[in-house]
């Protein structure tokens, strides 16, 4: 077997480089990103690609007899040449013999023979590169595992499926490659005590995976004794109004408890009237601050109530001094639980930049909105798996209180994997 190491801009003239050196059959050993030059780890980063293939390694050839001398008939001695120092890995890439510096020897002292040493080393080479050879092809295929590309140099997710079913699959439900993996990882580490699955078995452990990265939490328990204040918070047009009615609709439907609504939303009048007339509905009272001082002081008159729910006006993400003003409403002090509301039909990368935004605020949990919208719901486990943040409720419609979701982890599990057209209405 010859061996040789390759370095490349990527994978795809790395393979090139291979099959042009070593021909169609060459099997690929490894492969790796290394750095070169004096930045280091900020230097560009090179494909190393370590392949080999299946046939001699070249002999190495022998050195030519020194010719006699015409004048005194005696071998001319050779004069030596400086030569630099080979490391093995040098002959390992090149798998020829490279000449040694050889010392100069004084009258009547033949030099040592360098070319059996070095004929010494490629022996052993050899044998130990026979030796990995036998131990791969000895492996069975289950045992072996992909080598680590960096993500520059991963292949296009159609590749990935091809190499991967159930990453493909699950990228078919807006799962991301990162997230996919780790997913497939599990599935194969549980499926190898089980070879024989159906569609159905295989569904079955992927929702089990799935709910394992999830976690949830249940805000609107009875805690006699203990009041809950929450706060909706996020950015314009997600329905932090109508989703506090529902909480409110909710939690009073199913403990009857005593619940203050709070608004700091003065930027729309209509975000007032909406809330207000909710509030008459279900004869709640309701507080409209404009102040942080304000605020404090309904919080101290609904200090008999069980729940108090603070609705806020939305907030452009790319608008840091308007977060920072929501901030000064909200603070730790105040015993608030914040939930940070997110459309599940928005961009991946706009959930991502609006979360990093509103960081500012502590977090307690997500909600997520408008799943009804979606198509695909792996966006919910992509930002949950990113952020560790959980997530309290699920909404899919207009309607108060019907359309709020309090899901556990295997229920958010099984709107990913299913057909959720059934949560729809009209």
């Amino acid at each position: 077997m010859q061996v040789k190491v390759f370095e490349a801009q990527d994978m795809a003239s790395g393979l090139k480089m291979v099959k042009e050196a070593l021909g169609p059959d060459a099997l690929i050993l490894s492969t790796r990103t290394i750095r070169h030059g004096s930045f280091g780890v900020l230097g560009k980063p090179i494909m190393e690609i370590t392949a080999a293939v299946d046939s001699a390694w070249p002999e190495p050839k022998p050195a030519p007899r020194a010719p006699r001398s015409t004048r005194t008939g005696k071998a001319s001695r050779p004069r030596a040449t400086a030569q630099p120092d080979l490391s093995y890995e040098e002959l390992w890439r090149t798998g020829e013999p490279q000449p040694q510096p050889v010392a100069s020897a004084g009258p009547g002292v033949v030099a040592p023979q360098a070319g059996q040493d070095i004929q010494a080393e490629l022996a052993e080479l050899r044998a130990l590169v026979k030796g990995l050879s036998n131990r791969i092809s000895g492996l069975k295929a289950p045992t072996l595992h992909s080598a680590y590309v960096e993500p520059e140099f991963a292949a296009p997710a159609a590749a990935v499926a091809a190499v991967d079913p159930v990453a493909g699959l699950l990228a078919g439900y807006g799962i991301n490659r990162e997230t996919a993996q780790v997913l497939a990882r599990f599935t194969r580490e549980t499926i190898g005590n089980a070879p024989c699955l159906d569609g159905a078995d295989l569904t079955a452990i992927l929702k089990t995976a799935i709910a394992r990265l999830f976690t949830t939490v249940r805000v609107l328990d009875n805690r006699p004794g203990r009041q809950q204040r929450l706060s909706l918070i996020g950015p314009t047009g997600v329905g932090k109004t109508t989703t506090l009615a529902k909480i409110a609709a909710h939690y009073r439907s199913r403990h009857n408890g005593r619940i203050g609504l709070i608004t700091i939303d003065t930027y729309r009048i209509a975000a007032v009237e909406q809330l207000k007339v909710y509030g008459e509905i279900m004869r709640l009272p309701l507080e409209v601050v404009i102040t942080p001082q304000e605020l404090v002081a309904a919080l101290e008159r609904f200090r008999d109530a069980d729940l108090v729910l603070i609705d806020t006006a939305g907030r452009s993400p790319k608008n840091g001094l308007e977060i920072k003003e929501l901030a000064a409403f909200l603070r730790p002090e105040l015993g608030i639980d914040n939930h940070l509301l997110l459309s599940a039909a928005t961009r991946e990368r706009e959930l991502e930049e609006t979360i990093r935004r509103f960081s500012v605020l502590p977090i307690s949990a997500f909600i997520f909105s408008k799943i009804d919208e979606c198509d695909q719901l792996g966006a919910l486990l992509n930002i949950h798996y990113k952020n560790d943040t959980p997530i309290s409720f699920l909404t899919n419609g207009q309607r108060v209180p019907e359309d709020l979701l309090m899901p556990d982890p295997a229920a958010i599990a099984a709107l990913i994997l299913n057909d959720h057209g059934s949560l729809t209405h009209g």
